[in-house]
C-alpha cells in the first residue's frame, strides 16, 4: 500500500513528489544576483574614461537608453574582455532583451574559458529566466570540457540532464563526481533512482512556457504520465515536446514505450523508421522493441533487444528482468548460453530488486537508518559497482552508530578492491556483464505485422448471451449481523497503522450438512493481547444464519485479521486457523458441532510478537498431511505504539509499512501426531527480500507436479514458492524471475488481494492482484513454462483501478456463461481531511471480459444498491449460501457490518460443481486441477487454499456452462501429476470426485 498521501515524510516511487529542478533554479538565480551586485559595487570605483566607462555609469544610473546606445561600441572595442561583454549583457537585460543578454553571457563565459564559476552561474540564470534549459546544458558541457574540476558546475549539468530525462547524458557526470569524491547522499539517491520518476515537473513545464519554441522540457511531465499509466496523455505531451525538436532522443524513447504499452502498434511501426540513430543509446527504446517482440512471441528478437537495453544501462532492473525471462524461452538453435550465465542474469535481477527495495526502505525511514545504508552498499558491491559501494559506506560512517553493524571493516574491504583504473561497473568477473547476444537477429518492424496468431489471447468464447446480473445484500434478511473491525473509531481521522487491514473471514461447512457456514474475524483491542471482540461462527440453516459461536467454542478474542479453513488433521471435518496480531489460534473441529482450541499444537515462538495476516492449509511436502502457511506482515509492537502525523495538520496518519521491520513467513509441517513443526529454515524458505504478506493462494499453478504458494506482499516483491526435492524437500522462491514479483516496471507494489483462475480459458492459471492508490491492479497472464506476463494494459485493466485502493478480489462467473468476472472490494486505509484526499469509502468494481477481448467495468450497469454506494471494503470471498447454483460472496468493511451479496441474476446459465477429496494426498486435495469438457468447450480450474486477502473461499469448484446442457466429462490432475477421468456428469448438479475411486458421486441438492 503506497502513495504520497499515506507515506509521511517520504517519496512515493510511483508519483513525482519533489521538484529539485526548481531548487536548482533558485540556487542559480540567487548566486547570480548576489555575485552581480558584488561586481557592480567594485565597478563603481572605476573612472569614466571611454565607452566602457560610459556603459558602467549608465548601468549604475539605470539609464538603459544610454547603455543600449553605447553597448555596440563596447562590444567592438572589448570583444575579448569577458567583463565588458557581461556589462553589455546587463544593459541588454535592462533594455528588455533578455535573449540577447543570455547570448552575451554565454560569450563572456567562453571568452575567459569558463574560468569564473560565478560568471557561469550568472549565465545560467540569464538562460533560465527565458526558459532556455538546453542552452544551459550546452553551456555547462562546454564549461566542464575546459574546466573539468569545477565540480559544482558538473553537478548542475548532471541535474539538468537528469531533469529532462536524459539519463545517458547525465549518469557519466554523476559517476565522475563519485570517483572524485564530490558526492553527498542526495547525489547517490538521485543516481540510484532507476524506476519511476521521483521529481515533479512543474518548473520544467514553466520553462517550456517561457520559451515556446522549445518544448523539450515537457518530456518530464510526459514521463510522469507514463509512470502513472496514462499512456494517451503521455503520448500527447510527447508529440508536443517534439514539435520543434523532432529528433530529441529521450522524448522519442519514451514515446516508443508509450505506444507499445498502449497497444498502438501501427503508430509505433510507423515511428521506428523515422527515428534518429541517437535513440539507440536509450534503454527505453530497446525496451519498447523488446516488448513489441515479446507481444508477438518473437523470443529470439526480444532477447536481443533486451540485451541491447542492458548494454545501454546496466542498472535498470526492468531490462534485466525481461532479458532473464526471454533467455528461458530461447530455442536451442539460438541459445549459446551456459547455465552459469543464465543464473548470473537471474542473480542480477534479484540483486537489483533488493537494491531498489533497500533504497525505498531507507527513504521511508526518513533517511536515518545507517544499517540500511550498509545493506545498500553491500548490494552495490555484489553488483560490481565498487565506487558506488564505497560512497554509500562513506555516507554511512557519518551517521550515528546504531550498534548492529560496524561500517569501517566493510568500507575497508571495498577500498582494498579499488584502483584508479577500476571501472564503474566491474565486467571481467561477472558472467552476466560478459553476455554477448549480438549474434541474435533484430526484428523487422512493419505496419500490420501484429498478426492474430501472435496476438495475446484477449477473446473468450461465451457459452450463452450475457444475462442481467443482479446482486443484493441479504446479510440482514438472512439473519447475518456481524461487524468485525479493528477499531471503533475508523470513521474519523487518526487511524493507526495496525488498524488499517481490517478483518477477514471464510466459508466453512463445519457440520457437513451441505450448507456452507461462515466464520468471521473481529479485532478492536490492543495487539498482542486477547482483549478484542470475539470472532463468530454463523451456521447456515437452509439459507439463513444463526450465531453458534458460544455453543461451538469458536469465539477467539485475539486481534484477528485473516481466516484459513481446511482439514488440518485429516479427519474429514474442516478446521479453522485464525491469523492474529499476536498468538495465532487453531480451532480443531470435533465433528460433534464443537471446536477445541488447539493453538498449543502450533510451533510459535512465544518470545516474539508476530503480526500474522493471512494463511492457508494445504499439504506442501506431499506426505499426505496438511501443512500450514502463515503470512507475517511484521514483527514487534512498534506498529501499535508509534504515531505518524501529517505534516500540515498534525493528525495521526497510517504509517508507511516500511518504517516497521518485516518478518519471514512461516511454513509449519504436520508431524503426523497432531502437532506442527516450523520448517521454514529446514525448507530453506527465507527470501532474499523479506515481504509483508497480505494475500496468499496455494495450489498447482505452473503445470509442474507439486503445490505452489503465491504470496502478495505490501511494498516489496511478491513471493512464489515451489517445491524442490534435489536436496530433500525444500521451497524455492522465484516470483521475480517468473514475472510475478510485481508489474512489468516496478520492483514491488502495495499488493493485497489476489484472484486465481484461468481468466482467458487458454488452459493455464492466471493471477489478478489488487494494489494501492495510484497503482493499477495487475493482471498476470500465464505465458508458458511457468512464466507470467503483465498484461494489465492489453486487457484494458490499467486505468480503471488507478484511483482506488484494492483489497479483496475474486474471479466469479456471476451469470454462469462460462466466463469469469473480476470482483474487487475497494476502500482507502484511513480517513484524513484535505481537498486532495482520495475518498475513504470507494465503490466496488466488477470487470467483465468482452467478446472482442479485454475487460470493461460493468458495476454501474448491475442492479445492486450495494454497488452504487461507496464502502471501505476489505476481505471478499465466495459462497453459494442459498445453494441455487449461483455464486454469492461476502465482504467485510471497516465502517459497516459484513455484507452478503446474493447473486440473483436472471436468465443465468447452467452450471456444474464439484467437491474433490483425496486419499493418498491430503483429504482437501489442494493442488488438484479440474479439467472440464462440455461439447466443444474446455475449462481448467485449480483447487486452492488461502484464496486471497484474509479469507477462505467455499471449497467447491463451480463452473458456469451457459446454454450447454449435455453431460460433461472431467479429468482431475492430482497434485503429484497423476490423472483420473470421470464421465457422464450431468449439469446443474454437485459431484463428489474421490482419488482412486472410479465413480463420481452425485450429492443431494435442494
Amino acid at each position: 500500500m503506497k502513495n504520497s498521501q499515506r507515506r509521511n515524510n517520504t517519496i512515493d516511487h510511483r508519483h513525482a513528489t519533489r521538484d529539485w529542478f526548481l531548487g536548482l533554479l533558485i540556487i542559480v538565480a540567487l548566486v547570480g544576483c548576489q555575485q552581480t551586485v558584488q561586481e557592480f559595487q567594485l565597478d563603481r570605483l572605476a573612472e569614466p574614461e571611454d565607452a566602457l566607462a560610459r556603459l558602467r555609469s549608465a548601468i549604475h544610473r539605470q539609464d538603459w537608453q544610454e547603455a543600449n546606445e553605447v553597448s555596440p561600441s563596447v562590444l567592438m572595442q572589448y570583444h575579448d574582455d569577458a567583463n565588458a561583454i557581461e556589462l553589455a549583457a546587463k544593459a541588454a537585460h535592462g533594455n528588455g532583451t533578455p535573449d540577447v543578454a543570455a547570448d552575451l553571457m554565454s560569450d563572456a563565459c567562453r571568452i575567459d574559458s569558463f574560468s569564473d564559476p560565478s560568471r557561469t552561474n550568472r549565465a545560467l540564470a540569464a538562460h533560465l529566466a527565458i526558459g532556455r534549459v538546453f542552452d544551459c546544458i550546452d553551456l555547462l558541457e562546454s564549461s566542464i570540457k575546459q574546466q573539468p574540476d569545477q565540480h559544482s558546475i558538473r553537478r548542475m549539468l548532471y541535474q539538468m540532464c537528469w531533469g529532462v530525462e536524459d539519463r545517458p547524458r547525465s549518469i557519466p557526470h554523476g559517476q565522475y563526481l563519485v570517483r572524485k569524491r564530490q558526492f553527498d547522499l542526495d547525489l547517490l539517491l538521485e543516481m540510484s533512482q532507476t524506476e519511476a520518476r521521483a521529481e515533479r515537473s512543474d518548473s520544467l513545464v514553466e520553462m517550456a512556457t517561457r520559451h515556446p519554441r522549445d518544448k523539450r522540457p515537457l518530456v518530464a511531465e510526459a514521463r510522469i504520465q507514463f509512470d502513472r499509466g496514462d499512456f494517451d496523455q503521455a503520448i500527447e505531451i510527447l508529440h508536443e515536446s517534439l514539435q520543434y525538436h523532432p529528433e530529441y532522443p529521450p522524448s522519442l524513447a519514451i514515446l516508443s514505450r508509450a505506444l507499445v504499452d498502449s497497444g498502438r502498434y501501427n503508430e509505433f511501426a510507423q515511428l521506428v523508421p523515422t527515428l534518429p540513430k541517437t535513440v539507440e543509446n536509450y534503454s527505453f527504446y530497446w525496451l519498447a522493441i523488446g516488448d513489441w517482440c515479446r507481444d508477438r512471441q518473437l523470443h529470439t528478437q526480444a532477447a536481443r533487444a533486451y540485451w541491447e537495453a542492458v548494454q545501454k544501462d546496466a542498472d535498470i532492473r526492468e531490462s534485466w528482468f525481461k532479458l532473464s525471462t526471454s533467455l528461458t524461452q530461447l530455442s536451442d538453435s539460438h541459445a549459446k548460453l551456459s547455465p552459469e550465465t543464465i543464473s548470473a542474469v537471474e542473480e542480477r535481477v534479484i540483486l537489483l530488486t533488493r537494491f531498489t527495495h533497500l533504497r525505498s526502505q531507507f527513504l521511508k525511514s526518513g533517511k536515518k537508518s545507517r544499517d540500511t545504508l550498509v545493506e545498500i552498499a553491500e548490494t552495490a558491491r555484489d553488483l560490481g559497482r565498487l565506487w558506488e559501494a564505497e560512497a554509500w559506506t562513506s555516507i554511512a560512517m557519518t551517521f550515528p552508530d546504531e550498534g548492529s553493524v560496524d561500517v569501517k571493516p566493510i568500507r575497508d574491504s571495498i577500498v582494498r578492491q579499488l584502483r584508479r583504473d577500476t571501472p564503474w561497473q566491474i565486467i571481467d568477473s561477472r558472467e552476466e556483464m560478459k553476455l554477448d547476444l549480438s549474434h541474435l537477429p533484430l526484428p523487422r518492424i512493419s505496419v500490420g505485422s501484429f498478426t492474430a496468431s501472435a496476438q495475446p489471447n484477449r477473446s473468450t468464447i461465451r457459452t450463452s448471451s450475457t444475462a442481467r446480473i443482479n446482486l443484493v445484500d441479504q446479510a440482514d434478511a438472512s439473519g447475518l449481523q456481524f461487524f468485525g473491525r479493528t477499531s471503533d473509531h475508523l470513521d474519523q481521522p487518526g487511524v493507526m497503522h495496525y488498524q488499517t487491514l481490517g478483518c477477514g473471514g471464510g466459508a466453512i461447512d463445519f457440520d457437513l450438512d451441505g450448507w456452507s457456514d461462515l466464520y468471521l474475524a473481529a479485532a478492536g483491542g490492543t495487539p498482542p493481547y486477547r482483549e478484542s471482540d470475539a470472532n463468530a461462527l454463523w451456521r447456515n440453516l437452509d439459507g439463513t444464519f444463526a450465531d453458534v459461536t458460544g455453543v461451538t467454542d469458536t469465539g477467539d478474542t485475539g486481534f484477528s485479521q485473516g481466516v484459513a479453513v481446511g482439514d488440518v488433521n485429516e479427519d474429514g471435518f474442516a478446521d479453522v486457523l485464525v491469523l492474529n496480531y499476536g498468538p495465532n489460534t487453531l480451532l480443531i473441529n470435533n465433528g460433534d458441532g464443537t471446536f477445541t482450541d488447539s493453538s498449543s499444537r502450533l510451533d510459535e515462538d512465544a518470545s516474539k510478537t508476530t503480526w500474522s495476516s493471512c494463511g492457508a492449509i494445504a499439504d506442501l511436502n506431499n506426505d499426505g498431511l496438511a501443512d500450514l502457511t502463515i503470512l507475517s506482515y511484521g514483527e514487534g509492537i512498534d506498529a501499535v505504539t508509534r504515531e505518524c502525523r501529517q505534516e500540515t495538520t498534525n493528525i495521526v496518519r497510517a504509517c508507511s509499512p516500511l518504517i516497521f521491520p518485516g518478518a519471514t513467513d512461516c511454513f509449519q509441517s504436520s508431524t503426523g501426531a497432531g502437532e506442527f513443526s516450523d520448517q521454514t529454515e529446514n525448507w530453506k524458505a527465507s527470501p532474499s527480500v523479506v515481504g509483508r504478506g497480505l494475500g496468499v493462494t496455494v495450489g498447482s499453478f505452473d503445470n509442474e507436479p507439486g503445490v505452489d504458494i503465491f504470496i502478495a506482499n505490501d511494498l516489496t516483491s511478491n513471493h512464489y514458492w515451489s517445491p524442490s526435492t534435489k536436496n530433500g524437500f525444500q521451497l524455492r522462491e522465484s516470483a521475480i524471475l517468473r514475472g510475478l514479483g510485481s508489474d512489468d516496471r516496478s520492483p514491488g507494489q502495495g499488493s493485497m488481494g489476489m484472484a486465481t483462475a484461468d481468466f482467458d480459458r487458454d488452459g493455464d492459471i492466471d493471477f489478478y492482484i489488487t494494489n494501492f492508490l495510484g497503482e493499477s491492479n495487475t493482471y498476470h497472464e500465464h505465458a508458458s513454462g511457468g512464466l507470467w506476463r503483465d498484461q494489465t494494459a492489453p486487457q484494458d485493466l490499467l486505468t480503471p483501478t488507478l484511483p482506488f485502493v484494492g483489497f479483496g478480489t475474486e474471479a466469479i462467473d456471476l451469470d454462469n456463461d462460462g466466463v469469469l468476472e473480476l470482483v474487487v472490494a475497494n476502500g482507502h486505509i484511513d480517513m484524513y481531511p484535505g481537498e486532495d484526499a482520495a475518498p475513504y469509502a470507494q465503490q466496488m468494481q466488477i470487470f467483465q471480459r468482452s467478446n472482442e477481448g479485454g475487460y470493461r467495468s460493468i458495476g454501474p450497469s448491475i442492479e445492486s444498491e450495494y454497488l452504487l454506494t461507496p464502502h471501505v471494503g476489505r476481505a471478499l470471498w465466495t459462497i453459494d449460501f442459498n445453494r441455487d447454483g449461483l455464486t454469492d460472496f461476502a465482504v467485510t468493511h471497516q465502517t459497516e457490518p459484513v455484507a452478503l451479496l446474493a447473486n440473483q441474476t436472471s436468465d443465468a446459465g447452467n452450471w456444474i460443481e464439484f467437491q474433490i477429496k483425496g486419499r493418498d494426498c491430503s483429504r482437501d486435495a489442494i493442488g488438484a486441477t479440474l479439467q472440464l469438457h462440455s461439447g466443444d468447450q474446455n475449462w481448467i480450474v485449480p483447487l486452492t487454499s488461502g484464496d486471497g486477502f484474509l479469507c477462505s473461499n467455499e471449497r467447491i469448484i463451480r463452473v458456469g456452462l451457459g446454454n450447454l446442457a449435455d453431460n460433461c466429462s472431467a479429468v482431475v490432475v492430482w497434485a503429484d501429476g497423476t490423472k483420473q477421468s470421470f464421465e457422464s456428469l450431468t449439469p446443474n448438479a454437485t459431484w463428489l470426485l474421490v482419488e482412486r475411486d472410479e465413480d463420481a458421486f452425485r450429492l443431494a441438492h435442494p
